[in-house]
């Protein structure tokens, strides 16, 4: 059952490889002389509205705030005196 099964699928895969092929009929081709012409049938346009003056403005990201990794203890004398207070 599993060699029919093997069988079946390398089957499919070497017969529809068609499938995978690209679709010819996008463009057209044609050469004239040592000249080489390619017409795209495609109605679909792009839009070119972000290359204009209009478009979106890039601003640079504010830079991050460094901080010290080991901070000093400004409230050292503060805790230290409820620590005694509370023996």
């Amino acid at each position: 059952m599993n060699r029919k099964l093997a069988a079946a699928l390398a089957a499919m895969c070497v017969l529809c490889t068609n499938l995978a092929f690209a679709d010819d009929t996008t463009y057209r081709e044609t050469q004239t002389g040592g000249d080489q012409s390619v017409v795209f049938k495609d109605a679909d346009f792009l839009s070119a509205s972000q290359f204009d003056g209009k478009g979106a403005i890039l601003r640079v990201a504010p830079s991050p705030k460094r901080v010290l990794l080991l901070r000093p203890r400004t409230q050292f004398v503060t805790e230290l005196l409820k620590s005694v207070e509370s023996l």
